[in-house]
């Protein structure tokens, strides 16, 4: 049964962007102070990748509340192309205000339910790696998450869901239905899409720590461009070599006999760290896959054209 037509939209003379690029902003800025501060929880097993360390430990609650405002600011800038469509879509309805937030509530409640199974699942880490080197195993664990972040930007599900959040008023006709309860709905069918398409990129954040603000930054700009970016379909498969190609490099440099832990608490003595190194490898790597990439599908363009153009490849 197909969803029903919207009603007509009309002009608002609001834009409901700014109020969630200000949330966004404020979620930034408590990132940063955060980070900044040394707050128990921005840091994976008290050491981030990029050498960050927390002095204090991170309880659950403290863990899931630095993932809660790193989520808001990484996450909700995608949501806007949808909730542009929806509040000019709503405002003949009944209750259109409670409907509107029921819809960005729903979209934020399955990430924060995300939030809570990776506060879990850095417990398990955590346990896993007691008694190892910190340094070594947030190493690890950043090459980890790196190779299977870059793995599943080449699956299926990723190639479903991205056409999904990059469709936001084909989505809407969909699944749009009136009242609280139909945005509640839209909500968070929209935010398990946008998880489907996403949670692995916001794996890496497991391995780089919550202080990673350079990964964060990179991160975050990389999903926009996927979602709203005319060209960020053919963004997906060198992203997806770049990090492939960052996580072997932080395992390589992690397994080398050149790092030693350090002996002192503190930033490590290293000449670099694997955070910024998988930063700068991936950054290489996808200046490099991505004219590589763009040119073999115009080539590969051109020659099915020229080729449909010949009348000797006609049967």
């Amino acid at each position: 049964m197909s969803a029903p037509t919207p009603p007509a939209p009309v002009r608002t003379g609001r834009d409901p962007a700014v109020v969630i690029r200000v949330v966004a902003a404020a979620c930034w800025f408590l990132t940063a102070a955060l980070v900044l501060a040394g707050a128990p929880g921005s840091c994976h097993n008290g050491m981030a990748a990029d050498g960050a360390t927390s002095p204090v430990p991170a309880s659950g609650a403290t863990a899931f509340a630095a993932w809660l405002v790193m989520i808001g600011a990484m996450m909700l800038p995608t949501v806007v192309p949808l909730v542009r469509l929806f509040v000019p879509v709503t405002a003949r309805v009944p209750h259109r205000v409670a409907a509107r937030l029921a819809c960005v509530g729903g979209y934020l409640a399955v990430w924060s339910g995300f939030a809570a199974v990776v506060t879990l699942g850095l417990g398990g880490v955590d346990a896993l790696v007691r008694g190892h080197p910190p340094g070594r195993s947030a190493d690890l664990v950043l090459g980890s998450t790196l190779v299977v972040a870059g793995l599943f930007q080449f699956s299926r599900l990723k190639h479903a869901c991205l056409t999904a959040c990059r469709s936001p008023w084909g989505f809407l006709w969909q699944h749009y239905r009136r009242g609280v309860r139909g945005g509640w709905t839209l909500g968070v069918r929209h935010g398990l899409m946008c998880l489907g398409c996403c949670w692995a990129l916001m794996l890496v954040m497991v391995g780089a720590g919550v202080s990673s603000l350079l990964w964060m930054l990179a991160l975050t700009g990389f999903m926009i461009v996927e979602k709203t970016a005319a060209y960020g379909p053919r963004l997906v498969a060198p992203l997806g070599g770049a990090l492939v190609l960052a996580g072997f490099a932080v395992v390589a440099l992690s397994l080398s006999t050149g790092l030693a832990p350090p002996a002192v608490p503190g930033r490590p003595d290293r000449d670099a760290m694997p955070g910024e190194v998988a930063l700068l490898v991936a950054a290489i790597g996808l200046a490099v896959l991505w004219p590589t990439t763009t040119g073999t599908r115009r080539r590969a363009r051109l020659e099915a054209s020229s080729r449909s153009d010949d009348p000797r490849g006609v049967r």
